[in-house]
């Protein structure tokens, strides 16, 4: 309770908004990242490629306080029992990679770490909590040398100077779901602490099983006002041999069907295309930008979340709040009954004691009766022995 209470005092002392973005991997979420915040680079800042891309937790944030590159915390302290977040006070557990903000190179270079594996012994993997021999569905599985390859970071923090960044934006990069089981750094403390989470789907693939139960598991119950979808990957519906007016049918269409399977108003869903509004940006295309729906969770980031924030964390607070009065309330209860168990069995026995202390009384004035009744008896006998005596020592001489 102590614990949860100052978790809660936490967040009202914290002046910034974060933004966990959560997706399956290839469903665009390192390339929504690029044209959100690093467009203006002119090229991919992230990697943004087939497959896999983001290996471990990233956040990026930016704070005047320290300086500018990514702090890298390596895959090995999964064998401590510290959290990330104790591990984040240790400087000394930490990587450092200086950025040059101004240098494209060096920011592709340093983003590039998140991408870094490692072969490490199954068994090391499994004390890592990264390989489960039981687990057929598990991403990890070693090789015909008994290798697995796992992450070699297990956090990422990228501190980095951005518009967004500085008003108290922080954003949280998760690894694909199927990393989601094996890192409970993510479901335990990074996703709920959260304010908010954008989750991305892809249009082209729809809402899988995966999907669906990461929703529903993991954020829905943690998050009620600040929970945005974005449905990625628009572009795949574009046909140029369709009319405009019958694409943006579908992609309605496409949006209602999200709302129902996720449970969500439509105006939370937001169909664009992270591909297309980053060349857009890139070429100075305000058409292929606008097609591209960008702009619009643009907008909902910078005016509705950032403004919202109060309120955002106001009902985060009241939520844990809750949380915290529903088990005290729980402990308290149970006390309470107990008491009144208790009371009843003292109850109970009241009257059970007030008859044997009767009796008590009754055998103790008896045996004091008696016993009185013994000493009158015993005076008699002493004066008849003093008599007898007296008319014995009168006959018989002491020799």
């Amino acid at each position: 309770l102590q614990a949860r209470l100052a978790r809660i005092m936490d967040h009202l002392r914290d002046d910034r908004m974060a933004v966990a973005f959560v997706a399956e991997f290839s469903r665009g979420k390192s390339e929504l990242i690029n044209a959100i915040f690093f467009a203006q680079y002119g090229q991919r800042v992230l990697p943004s490629t087939a497959g896999r891309t983001t290996m471990c937790p990233t956040e990026l944030l930016f704070d005047a306080a320290r300086p500018v590159g990514i702090r890298l915390l390596p895959i090995e302290t999964r064998l401590d029992d510290a959290s990330v977040a104790d591990l984040k006070l240790d400087d000394s557990r930490w990587r450092f990679v200086p950025v040059d903000a101004t240098d494209v190179v060096s920011l592709r270079t340093a983003f590039e770490a998140v991408r870094e594996t490692k072969r490490v012994a199954s068994e090391q993997a499994a004390q890592m909590g990264m390989y489960d021999e039981t687990d057929e569905s598990s991403p990890y599985k070693p090789d015909s040398d008994g290798m697995v390859e796992v992450p070699s970071w297990r956090h990422a923090v990228v501190n980095i100077p951005h518009p967004l960044l500085e008003l108290g934006l922080v954003i949280i990069d998760t690894p694909g779901l199927n990393a989601i089981g094996s890192e409970p750094e993510l479901t335990l403390n990074l996703i709920p602490s959260a304010h908010a989470v954008l989750f991305v789907l892809a249009a082209d693939a729809g809402v899988t099983r995966t999907d669906i139960d990461v929703w529903r598991e993991h954020i829905s119950p943690a998050h009620r006002s600040g929970r945005f979808v974005v449905l990625n990957k628009i572009d795949g519906l574009w046909d140029e041999l369709k009319q405009e007016s019958e694409i943006n049918l579908e992609i309605a269409g496409q949006v209602a069907s999200v709302g129902r399977l996720l449970d969500l108003p439509t105006a939370r869903i937001y169909p664009v295309s992270a591909q297309k509004a980053l060349v857009g940006k890139i070429q100075h295309d305000d058409r292929l930008l606008k097609r591209s729906r960008l702009p619009e969770l643009e907008q909902a980031l910078s005016e509705e979340m950032i403004p919202q924030q109060q309120a955002i964390v106001r009902d985060q607070v009241r939520r844990e709040f809750e949380e915290t009065s529903s088990v005290t309330m729980g402990v308290l209860t149970a006390r309470h009954r107990n008491q009144i168990e208790q009371v009843f069995e003292l109850n109970g026995l009241r009257g059970k004691n007030k008859t044997v202390i009767d009796q008590m009384s009754r055998r103790i004035r008896a045996e004091r009766t008696d016993f009185e009744k013994s000493l009158r008896q015993l005076q008699a006998l002493r004066t008849v022995f003093s008599r007898h005596s007296q008319n014995l020592f009168s006959h018989v001489g002491l020799d």
